[in-house]
């Protein structure tokens, strides 16, 4: 029985966590969502890109997932040099990072800070569509430090053919912290002209099922930060209530999560550290998350981690 009914879910894009390694074990142990948004790109100097750029976007015919690349950015014709290249991998859909909130980012004019400058937001949206035309999608947050921005620069996303609109609640200035803004998402909602994803604290199916009763219009859903807690969240979804955690699963995921990593990155301090970003989302669905948080955050080899996390 599904209870998602026409409603799509994305996994967010989380650096270090939800990338190529996380969707190919997830989709091993657990129902996946269906589209991913992958972790950010920053577009470059050059008139090529390098492969190792892209290595995480590579198409994996084995993970039943839709992938879109997401990039991040100021440039136009640097966006326009990455969107020839996803194109030549078969890419025919991308997203543009405006959300990112982290202020050595934002500072520099991109993420969050690219919708400071109105001009540089809409050559940004310019050049995305008319190399994607209807696949060029954008993420946005409510704005740096003042949540009316969203509502000012809608007139220039209304202006372009963009595929759809993600919104993250929040102000740059708020990080992950607080509360989202639901009262200031309902006004921007009825603003946007495009398709809108929900992002943000989306942690358990009642959580989803508490924003789908407020916001009925809205049927794409990003879950990130709830996806990685509990890697079995789309089953939830699914069900139309949530399931209790099954931990012998998520020990064969965290298992196969460690030998997929191990192989693909260059060493055991690596590896720990990729696991480490892991459990610093995966404890809370523990009901000794913080001890055992605490005790795989003083780990110092492979070794050690495998002691704690097999009790």
């Amino acid at each position: 029985m599904s209870g998602c009914g026409s409603d799509t879910f994305y996994l967010a894009p989380l650096r270090g966590v939800t990338g190529r390694t996380f969707r190919a074990v997830q989709a091993r142990h657990f129902t996946p969502a269906p589209v991913a948004v992958a972790p950010f790109i920053p577009t470059c100097a050059g008139d090529r890109v390098k492969p190792a750029v892209l290595a995480d976007i590579v198409p994996d015919p084995e993970t039943p997932v839709e992938v879109i690349p997401q990039l991040i950015g100021k440039d136009p014709g640097q966006l326009r040099v990455m969107l020839r290249a996803l194109k030549d991998m078969g890419y025919l859909k991308a997203d543009l990072n405006a959300g990112c909130p982290w202020p050595f980012v934002a500072k520099k004019g991109r993420g969050c800070g690219l919708m400071a400058n109105a001009e540089s937001f809409e050559r940004m949206l310019e050049a995305g569509c008319d190399e994607l035309p209807d696949g060029f999608s954008v993420k946005v947050r409510l704005g740096l430090k003042d949540p009316g921005l969203l509502a000012e620069r809608m007139t220039v996303i209304n202006r372009y053919p963009l595929r759809e609109v993600t919104i993250h609640p929040r102000t740059a200035k708020q990080m992950y912290d607080g509360q989202v803004d639901l009262g200031i998402f309902a006004e921007v909602l009825p603003l946007c002209r495009h398709p809108v994803v929900y992002n943000g604290d989306i942690r358990t199916c009642a959580d989803w099922q508490t924003l789908k009763r407020r916001f009925p219009q809205v049927t794409r859903w990003m879950v990130g930060r709830g996806m990685a807690m509990n890697p079995a969240l789309m089953e939830s979804f699914l069900a139309g209530m949530d399931l209790p955690p099954d931990y012998g699963r998520i020990a064969g995921f965290c298992a196969d999560y460690l030998e997929t990593a191990a192989a693909e990155l260059a060493g055991p301090t690596q590896v720990l550290g990729r696991m480490k970003e892991l459990w610093s989302y995966l404890h809370f669905i523990y009901p000794d998350g913080e001890t055992r948080w605490k005790s795989i955050r003083l780990c110092h080899t492979l070794d050690e981690y495998l002691r704690v996390v097999r009790g």
